[in-house]
């Protein structure tokens, strides 16, 4: 790796860690990354592409170039502003980047706050540091048909939030659903024929948007209508703004919250 490239790598990896050191002062030490890695830098064009390798072991390193990448490996003709999300996947699978791992993409002299951001981001999930409850907001009439969901929901890695469960004896109600949501990373609302927006089911609807305003984009809010013998459920005002589909089957209703969640599901492992 030429010492300019070097520079720039370690320059990075500086900011990197002021952006940690804001957020999480006490893990400074072991962070990805940070306490050490491997570095790899390939181009595209203009783009400089960084690709960090987490070694924890910040005596004994390893830097080196890749060169230009083709746009076959790409696969696109030329990096953009909208493609790049796409471009970035497409190399994590093909670098076969770990959780812990990191991958930063840029143009020269261009702010690459974004960037960090995202890598803390991703981070994060790897570390266990973002919520992963989701709050399961439904009519106790429909909690066998939520039940089923939760149980989908477990399987892969989350911690359904779902009152009966979440809350011990003694725990006053609405004390313990604003707890739910503050802990949650999305607020899924079932709503059949017997969905109403009124009492607890209102407070629901208030604290989901409250979160909403409070974490922006690392909150969802997302409405699933179900059709039950030609009755369906009518969404809240306040809720139609937000992802709300009409699920033909529990499947489909499980595809849409895992698309509009917040944070992507896992690196597949064998057990």
């Amino acid at each position: 790796m030429a010492d300019k490239e070097k520079l720039l790598t370690d320059q990075i990896v500086d900011l990197y860690r002021k952006e940690v050191q804001r957020h999480h002062p006490d893990l400074i030490a072991a962070w990805p990354v940070i306490s050490g890695k491997n570095t790899r830098v390939a181009r595209s064009g203009n783009w400089f592409i960084v690709i960090y390798e987490h070694t924890g072991n910040a005596v004994f390193t390893v830097n080196s170039s890749i060169g230009a990448l083709p746009p076959q490996l790409l696969g696109v003709s030329d990096i953009t502003d909208s493609n790049k999300d796409q471009v970035r996947e497409t190399l994590e699978r093909y670098f076969s980047l770990k959780p812990l791992d990191g991958l930063v993409m840029f143009l020269p002299n261009e702010d690459i706050s974004s960037e960090l951001a995202k890598l803390l981001k991703r981070h994060e999930y790897a570390m266990g540091l973002t919520p992963m409850k989701i709050f399961l907001s439904h009519k106790c009439v429909d909690k066998g048909l939520v039940r089923n969901y939760k149980t989908s929901l477990e399987i892969l890695g989350f911690d359904p939030w779902l009152d009966e469960d979440a809350m011990v004896a003694g725990v006053e109600l609405e004390r313990g659903i604003l707890k739910g949501f503050n802990e949650s990373c999305a607020a899924v609302f079932f709503v059949t024929e017997n969905f109403r927006d009124e009492k607890f089911l209102g407070s629901e609807v208030n604290y989901a948007i409250a979160e909403k305003r409070k974490k922006a984009e690392r909150f969802s809010i997302i409405t699933l209508v179900f059709n039950k013998d030609g009755e369906s459920g009518e969404v809240p005002p306040l809720l139609q703004p937000y992802v709300w589909k009409e699920p033909k089957s529990d499947l489909e209703g499980f595809r849409e919250i895992i698309k509009a969640l917040p944070v992507k599901v896992g690196m597949v492992h064998w057990r």
